[in-house]
């Protein structure tokens, strides 16, 4: 190789070995093969290329995942014979406990319920006995057409007979059963705590004989109310009769003499100053009673005779029959008296 080649070598080498293999931008200075003064101004130094060294930032690829991974798995699998899954029972819900107070408070209002209850049901009961024992109502004897004999003693004998019965003094007044007797027979039945002291205002002592009634007198009357009157009336006769109002009194006696006053709806009291007195006497007596169905039957034995022995063509003896009949207010309501032949 000659002289020129070897120089073209060189300068080939040389510009290849500027760029240091693998480090782009480092740029390697030549080697000069001649001495170096040390004590030249650029002594120790390297030769670096004015081209500015740029660090390249390289993104590395994110991790790929492998999907086999991350996907579930499923069992494939057919399933057999796998029993169903039973429901889920409900859940009771959850009852909070009430504060004390409350539970006390409600403790309380039970307790007063059944004093309330209690209170009603023996008012009740007072009521029913304290109207049975006035015979304001009576029990069903009997519910079949059967008759049968009723003890005379009983109570619910006594009580029916003791609303019709009547005195001597009664008897000898007025004896017919009509609406006049009918009327006295209830005005019997009213309660003593259904009077009450009153005045002569409106009173005729015209209408009645024996009777008189002043406000210039010290006599004070006693009176009652229409309605009670009526009331007493269809608890005694049934509720579906009415009896027109009237005075009530026996003929010429004192027994009644209570003188009707519509203007006031009340019934006035009149004084009798007669004493009623008779020379009669009877004796009287309950032989029988039945029952059959809902109709009871009470027999009484009557007799009458004067002082001297002799009976009066007014009064007759007999078989007294009362018939009593339960309407629909479970009362036995006196529907008649008729008289048997003894």
């Amino acid at each position: 190789m000659n002289q020129e080649n070897k120089n073209e070598v060189a300068n080939s080498t040389t510009n290849q070995g500027q760029m240091l293999a693998g480090s782009p931008g480092i740029i390697i200075a030549p080697v000069n093969e001649q001495p170096v003064d040390a004590s030249s101004p650029d002594k120790g130094k390297v030769n670096v290329s004015v081209e500015q060294v740029v660090p390249t930032t390289v993104s590395a690829p994110a991790p790929q995942l492998n999907p086999a991974l991350l996907a579930p798995k499923v069992n494939t699998a057919p399933i057999e014979n796998v029993p169903p899954t039973p429901p889920t029972p409900p859940v009771a819900p959850v009852s909070t406990p009430l504060p004390k107070k409350k539970k006390r408070g409600s403790k309380i209002f039970i307790f007063l319920l059944v004093l309330l209850v209690l209170g009603m049901g023996a008012y009740i009961i007072y009521d029913y006995m304290k109207d049975l024992k006035r015979g304001e109502c009576s029990l069903l004897v009997a519910s079949d057409n059967s008759l049968r004999e009723l003890d005379i003693n009983s109570s619910i004998v006594k009580e029916l007979y003791d609303k019709v019965k009547t005195n001597i003094r009664e008897d000898v007044a007025y004896n017919t059963f009509d609406d006049t007797l009918k009327l006295y027979l209830a005005y019997r039945q009213i309660p003593i705590s259904n009077f009450y002291d009153s005045n002569c205002n409106l009173y005729n002592s015209n209408e009645m004989s024996n009777f008189t009634c002043s406000d210039a007198s010290s006599f004070v009357p006693k009176a009652f109310k229409v309605e009670t009157l009526e009331r007493e009336v269809k608890k005694l006769f049934g509720d579906d009769v009415s009896i027109p109002n009237q005075n009530i009194v026996l003929g010429t006696s004192c027994y009644g003499g209570y003188q009707y006053i519509p203007e006031r709806g009340e019934y006035v009291q009149g004084y009798c100053s007669e004493v009623p007195i008779t020379t009669y006497n009877v004796d009287k007596e309950l032989i029988s009673a039945t029952v059959q169905g809902d109709t009871i039957t009470l027999k009484e034995k009557v007799r009458y005779y004067s002082a001297n022995g002799i009976a009066t063509d007014r009064l007759q003896n007999g078989i007294y029959v009362y018939t009593f009949k339960l309407d629909n207010s479970y009362h036995y309501a006196y529907v008649n008296r008729s008289i048997e032949e003894s």
